[in-house]
C-alpha cells in the first residue's frame, strides 16, 4: 500500500515535496489524500513557487485525506494509513486520532531536519492515543528515491548532538 501512497503523492503540484495517504480497512480503500490547495483555489505558479505563501495554503495529505473520507461518507475508524515518503506532522496526527485511525504506516525514510520535531510531536500523539505506528523498510528503486544527501546529512548532525528536540518515546 506504501506504492500505493507514492502514487497518489504523484498527483500533488507541490514542486518539491509530494506527499500521498491511502486509508484502508479490511483490504479495501477507504479514501485517498495529496498535499495541495484546496478545491477550488487556484494552482498558481507563484503560489507553487513561493514556500512561505504555499505552507500558508496548502492541506497536508493527511488532512485531505480525512476530509475526503467525510464528503464521500467512509468511516475511517479501526483504518490503517499509508503515507508517502514522509511521516504525518504533529496537526496531521492530531487529525488521524480525531477520525479513530487506528495504525499508520511510512517508509523507514530519514526525515527532514525542519520537520524533526513536529514529526517526534506526531509519534507521542499517536502512542499515547493508542495508534500503532510503524516504519516500513524500503529496497529497490522506490527506497532510494528519497535519499537525498542532505536528509542523511540531518540526520547524522542530531546523533552527533546527541539530544533529541524532543524525549523518545517510551519503548512499547
Amino acid at each position: 500500500m506504501l506504492h500505493m501512497a507514492r502514487q497518489v503523492a504523484a498527483w500533488s503540484k507541490d514542486p518539491s515535496t509530494k506527499v500521498g495517504a491511502v486509508a484502508v480497512r479490511d483490504r479495501r480503500i477507504l479514501a485517498t489524500g495529496f498535499n495541495g490547495l484546496p478545491s477550488g483555489v487556484h494552482d498558481e505558479e507563484t503560489r507553487l513557487r513561493n514556500r512561505e505563501l504555499k505552507l500558508a495554503m496548502f492541506v497536508h495529505a493527511e488532512t485531505n485525506l480525512v476530509a475526503f473520507a467525510a464528503r464521500s461518507g467512509a468511516c475511517l475508524a479501526g483504518s490503517t494509513v499509508y503515507i508517502w515518503p514522509l511521516p504525518a506532522c504533529s496537526q496531521c496526527a492530531a487529525v488521524l486520532i480525531q477520525a479513530d485511525v487506528a495504525r499508520v504506516v511510512v517508509p523507514d525514510f530519514p526525515e527532514p531536519l525542519r520537520w524533526v520535531e513536529s514529526f517526534q510531536l506526531g509519534r507521542i500523539m499517536f502512542s499515547e492515543a493508542g495508534v500503532r505506528f510503524e516504519r516500513m523498510p524500503m529496497t529497490g528503486p522506490v527506497g532510494h528515491e528519497l535519499h537525498e544527501p542532505d536528509y542523511a546529512e540531518q540526520r547524522e548532525r542530531l546523533k552527533m548532538l546527541n539530544q533529541p528536540l524532543i524525549p523518545d518515546l517510551p519503548p512499547a
